[in-house]
This record gives C-alpha cells, structure tokens and sequence, in this order.
C-alpha cells in the first residue's frame, strides 16, 4: 500500500540545499536545454562565479551569479522552478541607459520598462522559452556588467 507521499522537488525543499546541477535537472524537458544555456553562458564569463542561495518566496533555490568585480550582489539569478524558469537580471539606471532599447524585442524592452524597481535596481525577468531568446538576456547581462566596471566582451548579434 502506498504511503501517498510526493517526492518534494529541490526546488522547494528549504531545509537542504540542492547543488545547481540538481536544480537543473527538475526542470522541465522543453526547457531544460535553454536552461543549461543559460547556466552555461553566464557561467562562461570571465570572473563569473555561481552560488545556490535560498531567496524565500516565490524564488525559492535560485542559482545566483556573481562577477569579481561586483561586490555585494548578484548580477543575474537563475530562478529553476520546475515548469517556468526564470533568467533575473537587476539593472541600475546606468544599465539601463546603456542598453539599445530601440533594438530589443518588444516582450524583452516591456519586461525591462514594466520591472519593479526597488532601490534604483529595476528587477526585470523573463521565463525562459528557447535558447535564442537567453543569448539575448545574456547579452544584456554583460552589458550591465559592463556599466557596473567588468572588463567583459561584448559581441554583437
């Protein structure tokens, strides 16, 4: 006879902390693979590093990026729920200056418009959908790397 437990995704388990390769993994399979791209191009930067941190609710396990030359916070948050990851990018009011608005696509220039702004940083987010639209929020994310003093490479495309 079953017990009629559900097994408790990581995600949501506050009381142990996953590894970042764990919380990937529960993401759902049409999503996974942008996913890990997005994982994997933040984590290519040079200087970048990745921290699991609990972020409370509704972000729960987040995987958060830091760069060597930001102190103090985080430049980009992987937020894997399950059925709808999240790519975070808090953009100062420089950052945001320094973005081509004009060349974004509409749903990335609203999501960055209509973000909320809490301390000068506008916390703008996007459910991850394909592999094309995160190398577009990656390169975002550079450029606010960029604005913040990190010595990044960034190329068009």
């Amino acid at each position: 006879m079953s017990s009629g437990t559900v097994a408790r995704s990581a995600w949501n388990d506050r009381f142990r902390k996953p590894s970042a390769e764990l919380l990937i993994s529960e993401i759902s399979k049409s999503l996974h693979s942008a996913a890990e791209v997005a994982r994997g191009q933040l984590l290519g930067i040079e200087g970048a590093s990745e921290e699991v941190s609990w972020q409370g609710v509704p972000w729960r396990w987040s995987v958060l990026f830091r760069h060597e030359s930001i102190a103090g916070r985080a430049w980009a948050y992987l937020v894997p729920q399950p059925h709808q990851p999240l790519l975070v990018i808090p953009l100062t009011a420089e950052g945001v200056a320094a973005l081509p608005m004009r060349k974004l696509l509409k749903p990335v220039r609203d999501a960055i418009t209509h973000a909320k702004q809490v301390d000068g940083i506008r916390w703008a987010q996007w459910e991850i959908q394909s592999k094309a639209q995160v190398e577009t929020l990656v390169k975002l994310a550079k450029i606010q790397l960029e604005t913040a003093g990190a010595s990044v490479a960034v190329t068009a495309g």
